[in-house]
């Protein structure tokens, strides 16, 4: 299965319905539609909506059932981006400046509010596309996606304001079934089966395989951000630890550090990072400023404790688990191109370099 030809079709077909969503002569063009472009049309995966499509396709549902919700996530997915970035104070996205250095902090955020408005037209009008009944389903979905990221979001910024490190796996799963697992996989899996009409058995079905995909998901992505080249990672490299992001691998490497090296650590992490102007200048001088030296020591703390083959391994178990559930729909999701995907999909969260 080429994962990657499947995952640029979806893209190309989802970024054509945002261009036509986005009013041709507003005014508001250049202050406003043209930033909502921005990040969408920054090389990416387009995984959420190609998801939706696949699972969609493969209970036999047509395309155009879809399209508009598999937009609908993708305008979620990089409105979240955006506020995330601001929330993180995050330099880069997708191989370039974040909008919010690019264009300060109030436009970044109004550009992603103009995004998440723009995604309730398409649920309106999915009573005409799918009918009512679906209708409603998907737009509950698409509700309680939006709740549960809100609430994962706000755990993890919690335990960062609170400075909190006496957490374990369980947490960090936690966190993660709620801020990634429900955007990223339960959520374009429900969509696209309730687009095609799934049963309510089918349907939890999917979002247990989806459940556990996240997990495997996120551990990936929190050892790309340590082991990826500046190329082709799209983000920055080692952007968690400057951030302070509470991961799987630093979770490990905390528990399994001596009682100076963790003290030592905990407080390089609490130290602030610098927020960077929209015109790209800082003040990295400032007292308690988190440095390079900081980011450096908790990384070569990593290193020694072997946390990052600790992760790989975690997620290598939860791919596993996913690769099982998916076999288990395998009675009533029929073979297909798009069911194939599903299969391919599993394997490509946990080897894929970006």
């Amino acid at each position: 299965m080429d994962v990657a030809r499947y995952l640029n079709e979806c893209r190309d077909l989802v970024l054509q319905q945002i261009t036509e969503t986005i009013p041709k002569t507003s005014r508001y063009r250049p202050v406003l539609y043209d930033l909502v472009l921005d990040y969408p049309m920054r090389e990416g995966k387009a995984l959420r909506p190609a998801l939706c499509v696949a699972a969609c396709r493969a209970l036999g549902g047509r395309l155009e059932a879809v399209l508009p919700s598999a937009m609908v996530l993708e305008l979620y997915h990089n409105a979240f981006l955006i506020h995330d970035d601001v929330e993180d104070g995050s330099e880069q996205r997708r191989g370039a400046a974040t909008l919010h250095r690019t264009h300060g902090v109030p436009v970044a955020v109004n550009v992603g509010d103009a995004m998440l408005a723009m995604t309730l037209e398409p649920l309106l009008d999915n009573i005409r596309v799918v009918g009512l009944g679906k209708a409603l389903r998907i737009l509950r979905t698409i509700a309680r996606m939006a709740r549960e990221s809100a609430e994962g979001q706000a755990l993890e910024l919690d335990w960062i304001r609170r400075d909190r490190w006496d957490l374990d796996d369980t947490d960090y799963v936690r966190m993660v079934y709620k801020k990634t697992g429900w955007y990223t996989f339960m959520a374009p899996l429900l969509v696209g089966a309730t687009a095609a009409g799934a049963s309510a058995e089918h349907l939890g079905e999917l979002r247990n395989f989806g459940a556990v995909l996240g997990v495997a998901f996120q551990i990936q992505d929190d050892v790309l951000n340590l082991t990826s080249d500046e190329g082709g990672y799209g983000k920055e490299i080692g952007g968690d630890l400057w951030e302070g992001k509470r991961t799987l691998i630093l979770m490990h490497a905390l528990r399994q550090a001596s009682p100076a090296e963790r003290d030592e650590a905990i407080a390089a992490l609490a130290r602030r990072r610098v927020a960077v102007e929209a015109n790209g200048s800082s003040s990295h001088d400032f007292a308690g400023a988190k440095t390079a030296r900081d980011v450096e020591m908790v990384r070569s703390l990593i290193e020694r404790r072997a946390s990052i083959a600790y992760a790989r391994s975690v997620g290598m178990r939860w791919a596993h688990r996913a690769a099982v559930l998916l076999e288990r729909t395998r009675g009533w999701l029929e073979p297909s191109v798009h069911r194939a995907f599903l299969e391919s999909i599993v394997e490509f969260v946990i080897a894929r370099d970006r």
